[in-house]
């Protein structure tokens, strides 16, 4: 795994927090921020990574400033499932994983769809890299197939190799339950979230990914087979709980909500009445920002995109924030 320098906390505004943003989750002005930030650096001298350029602040700095508020960030695994395809799944991985590296979370992104589509938006291509199922066939250790991205984010991507992931863990005698969660603990302790991306499956694979998990998201979106999605889904969740004997978390992320569609309001009615104590408490509204952000065209995070405002509440939920 490369080694992170201080050239990659550096304040590209593509990996970096707003001072705007930063000053408004406070609650606080920008000139009251401005000395917040310049009383942290005195406290941390050697650190000379950590700096805010051009209205940016760097992740390690707002990692350090938060940390002196009394901020605390979680070691936790989230895995992100549906049956369903298009439901903004991937996007949400990307987007809530680069919004917590921005407020200073260390990040690991893995990529468990064989379509790849998040290493793809992540701007790696791992044909010729090793993938989960090296790790499983133990052709390569988990190091071995960590990426170091930028600043606080990694990743374990994804190709087509890992499409016979699922045959090889069925194959095997290994126990489903570990064949995530073994290796995830050797490097757990590193990262602060560990964001699992899946393919919309009902699987062998996606079983493991509970077992190794401490929530599971599961995004929907106003479509009537996603709703179908959502309810096979956590039938399937709550019989692997039972079987596995786990304690994992479940929420639900309303997505492409369209406030001029009747359907968006319906079916958002319907989570709230089937898992209002699962719903998160913010949505992800209809954007075409969304699919330039998983193509690798845009940050929403530097733009006005009204999901970019959508994605930075819900990551503080998941940040528990």
């Amino acid at each position: 795994m490369a080694q992170r320098s201080a050239q990659n906390e550096a304040c590209n505004p593509e990996h970096c927090m707003s001072m705007g943003d930063l000053a408004d989750f406070l609650k606080t002005s920008p000139e009251k921020l401005k000395l917040s930030l310049e009383k942290t650096l005195k406290k941390k001298p050697q650190d000379s990574s950590i700096l805010w350029k051009g209205g940016f602040v760097s992740p390690l700095l707002v990692r350090h400033l938060l940390e002196s508020k009394g901020y605390e960030y979680p070691r936790k695994v989230v895995s992100v499932q549906m049956l369903k395809g298009g439901v903004a799944k991937t996007t949400t991985v990307l987007n809530l994983g680069l919004r917590a590296a921005m407020y200073g979370a260390r990040v690991l992104f893995v990529d468990l769809d064989q379509q790849a589509n998040l290493t793809f938006a992540l701007g790696e291509d791992a044909e010729n890299r090793p993938v989960w199922v090296d790790i499983l066939e133990k052709k390569a250790e988990i190091e071995d197939c960590i990426l170091h991205l930028e600043g606080t984010v990694d990743l374990i991507p994804s190709s087509l190799n890992n499409s016979v992931l699922d045959r090889v863990l069925l194959n095997s005698n290994r126990n489903w339950a570990q064949a995530i969660k073994v290796p995830l603990g050797k490097i757990k302790n590193k990262y602060d979230l560990i964001l699992v991306d899946t393919a919309p499956a009902l699987s062998a694979v996606n079983t493991a990914v509970t077992c190794a998990s401490d929530e599971v998201l599961l995004p929907v979106n106003p479509d009537k087979f996603a709703m179908i999605g959502l309810h096979k889904n956590m039938a399937e969740l709550q019989d692997v709980r039972v079987d596995f004997g786990l304690r994992f978390k479940e929420r639900v992320l309303f997505t492409k909500f369209d406030g001029r569609e009747n359907a968006s309001h319906e079916l958002l009615q319907k989570c709230i009445d089937s898992y209002s104590n699962k719903l998160m408490k913010n949505y992800i509204r209809l954007s075409s920002e969304a699919k330039k952000s998983i193509r690798g065209e845009k940050n929403i995070f530097q733009s006005r995109s009204p999901i970019k405002v959508d994605y930075d509440l819900a990551t503080q939920e998941i940040l528990e924030f």
